[in-house]
């Protein structure tokens, strides 16, 4: 008998969509960038590059509602909680299309300084404040769009988020050439092309959720609740702050960084580290692709309390992380000048600048994924803190490093700045976490800070198949541990009875051979013992046609209490006894 069998295939499952959907965004910006600097010129992709503060200060607004509420969404259903998760998720979409038109509106107001704050090369200010008006009328469209498309994940439907992104984006591509090439639209038609882009996505999510009737949980909302209201509101905002400040500091480092560049290198500058930040795109396909995977995983089994679940899919996340990252490093150290020739850079000087620069940009993601992966971990984990902490330091430590870098070896230090930030940022990080883990040695179970389950006297989770011999040795083995944990012999006993009973009711519903994850957990007060399996839905609280009654009249009589619901696409059922 295994462990976490069931949690590993479904790791799997949401791995592909997640990369393809990283995949997806990720071509959609390398792509849209060469189309722009292919069909209007290197200047135009200076441009492209200005305007990504902007869309990342757009970003931060659609993943602090999308990341923070999906979050809370994937606890409250792993606590049992569905009123809870239905609220969280209505207000998440109120939110984002509330906060999409504020953001168009107050960027509109403010065009003038901050345009001239983030294009400091008056040749390009008016074509760049063209392009910056066409990004803030993408906010409403995006924001709610990919608000939405966060929550299908630990609603069980990952492949439809990685459709609308691909649909989204593959429209985006082929508006780019409609606008650009044949309508004369010049950068300009990037941005609507983005904006039909995720009208059309956002029509096919609406279709296919209705074709595989993939219902999020939602609960209208009533104002005799108010309060109530408000804290869920605080508690989504503060949840997903961490990872919107991610994307705030990326916009402040980047404005940053392209000043520098034009301060140090020119238009050459520029156009360098636009083809670094191109790599980047590259790189975060696999490296968020892997961090997306885990947390709505990490989430539910944060409320379900499993932490050696917790631990298992954390293990496999950070292995991803350093694989995928030492085959970036290597691909881009190898062919750096195919990167620059994609993108139509023919100028001698910009090609010597540009490859030398992707070289040392690319040690940036092996320190970097491993960075984000644990902030990804703390925040399901309540840390918000020290979340909000490791993002404010990626974003703001290249800031002086940069410039004490460029002081003394010039244009290079910008690209030398971000490895550099990113290799301080995961040594304090590992610092901290010994300090803490030393301190509380009994509340951890190493330095990734995996909790332990101090509230209980003893558990244990395996997996077995739902074959007849495997079901007895489970039973058995529960028995056994049990007994040895102080529970008198007869609840042992009524302990591996519901165990065969339950595993049994899964066999039966199943239309094929699989496995079942079982944890038992005990406390002073009461035994709890959760299944989780894969397929289809099936719930023993409700009678349906074809349960064996002396089955379900087992299962009623001997458990104080059954909870059952199906999330992420797999049934979880919990039996609680109640040991007074």
């Amino acid at each position: 008998m295994n462990d976490n069998r069931i949690l590993m295939k479904k790791y799997k499952q949401y791995l592909v969509p997640s990369i393809m959907t990283s995949l997806a965004l990720a071509l959609n910006e390398f792509v849209d960038c060469m189309l722009v600097s292919n069909l209007l010129g290197s200047d135009a992709l200076a441009v492209a590059n200005l305007g990504c503060p902007v869309i990342l200060l757009i970003a931060a607004f659609y993943v602090l509602l999308g990341n923070g509420g999906s979050i809370l969404y994937a606890i409250f259903l792993g606590k049992w909680d569905r009123v809870s998760a239905g609220k969280v998720f209505r207000l998440s979409l109120i939110l984002s299309a509330v906060g999409g038109v504020l953001l168009l509106l107050i960027g509109l107001l403010l065009k003038g300084p901050v345009t001239g704050m983030l294009c400091a090369d008056a040749s390009l200010l008016p074509t760049y404040q063209s392009y910056y008006r066409v990004l803030l009328f993408s906010a409403p469209v995006l924001m709610l769009t990919l608000t939405f498309v966060s929550f299908l994940p630990p609603s069980g439907a990952p492949v439809i988020a990685t459709v609308v992104n691909i649909v989204a984006n593959g429209t985006n591509l082929v508006m780019d050439v409609v606008y650009i090439k044949f309508l004369k639209m010049g950068v300009d038609g990037a941005g609507y092309a983005t904006i039909t882009g995720y009208l059309i996505g956002f029509i096919v999510m609406l279709v296919m959720m209705r074709v595989h009737k993939v219902r999020p949980v939602s609960v209208k909302l009533s104002g005799k609740g108010s309060m109530d209201i408000l804290r869920l509101i605080v508690r989504i905002i503060v949840q997903g702050a961490p990872a919107a400040m991610l994307q705030v500091c990326f916009a402040i480092k980047y404005g940053y960084s392209n000043s520098l560049s034009v301060s140090y290198g020119g238009r050459n500058g520029v156009v360098a580290f636009s083809l670094c930040l191109q790599t980047f795109s590259i790189a975060s396909v696999f490296l968020l692709g892997v961090a997306d995977t885990a947390q709505p995983l990490l989430a539910m089994l944060h409320g379900q309390k499993d932490y050696k679940g917790e631990r298992a899919v954390l293990k496999r996340s950070f292995f991803l992380q350093i694989i995928f990252a030492l085959g970036l490093i290597l691909v881009f150290e190898a062919v750096p000048q195919a990167i620059a020739g994609m993108y139509g850079v023919e100028d001698p000087e910009v090609l010597r600048i540009g490859t030398l620069g992707i070289r040392l940009f690319a040690l940036t993601y092996l320190p970097r994924g491993i960075a984000i992966q644990f902030m990804r971990f703390f925040q399901v984990e309540q840390r918000r803190l020290y979340s909000f902490v490791i993002s404010l330091m990626d974003g703001l430590l290249v800031l002086p490093v940069g410039f004490l870098l460029c002081e003394l070896i010039g244009l290079n230090g910008v690209f030398i700045s971000y490895p550099v930030s990113a290799l301080i940022m995961l040594i304090l990080i590992l610092i901290l976490n010994c300090r803490i883990y030393r301190k509380r040695p009994t509340e951890y179970t190493g330095i990734s800070l995996v909790r332990r389950d101090t509230g209980s006297i003893g558990s244990t989770s395996f997996t077995i198949s739902d074959e007849s011999e495997d079901i007895s040795a489970a039973s058995e083995q529960m028995i056994d541990f049990c007994t040895e944990h102080g529970v008198p012999r007869k609840q042992a006993f009524r302990v591996g009875l519901l165990l065969e009973e339950m595993s049994v009711y899964t066999k039966q519903h199943r239309t094929d051979k699989g496995d079942i994850d079982i944890t038992l957990r005990l406390t002073e007060a009461e035994i709890t013992i959760n299944f989780r399996s894969i397929g289809t839905p099936f719930d023993p609280t409700q009678g349906k046609e074809g349960d064996i009654p002396e089955n379900i009249l087992m299962l009623k009589n001997m458990a104080s209490k059954i909870s059952y619901d199906y999330i992420m696409g797999m049934n979880n059922t919990q039996l609680l006894i109640e040991r007074s």
